[in-house]
C-alpha cells in the first residue's frame, strides 16, 4: 500500500499504557481522523502534542483482520502511521 498524508488540527489526545490515540479534524473531511500511535514514535511524540496543534500524519493503510460477531471474519484496512509533524503549535 502506498503512503498517504493527512494535515489537519488535534482535537483530542489519548495517552496511556504505552499507546497514544490521536483524533484530528482533518483539512479534508473524506480523510482518516483518528490514528493509533505506538513504539518509539509515541515515545518521541509524548508531551510534545497538544490540542489544537496542526499536525501533519504520514501513515499507509494496512490490511487487518476484523471479527463481527454476526458474520465472522473479515479483512479491512488500518492506518499505520510512519511519522507526525507539528506543523504550529
Amino acid at each position: 500500500m502506498s503512503t498517504r498524508t493527512v494535515t489537519g488540527t488535534v482535537e483530542l489526545i489519548w495517552d496511556g499504557d504505552g499507546l497514544m490515540l490521536l483524533n484530528l479534524e482533518p483539512d479534508d473531511a473524506a480523510d482518516p481522523h483518528t490514528f493509533e500511535i505506538g513504539g518509539a514514535l509515541r515515545e518521541r511524540l509524548a508531551g510534545s502534542l497538544a490540542e489544537g496543534d496542526r499536525v501533519e500524519v504520514r501513515f499507509r493503510a494496512v490490511e487487518h483482520e476484523i471479527v463481527d460477531p454476526d458474520s465472522g471474519p473479515a479483512q479491512s484496512l488500518r492506518a499505520e502511521v510512519e511519522d507526525v509533524r507539528v506543523l504550529s503549535a
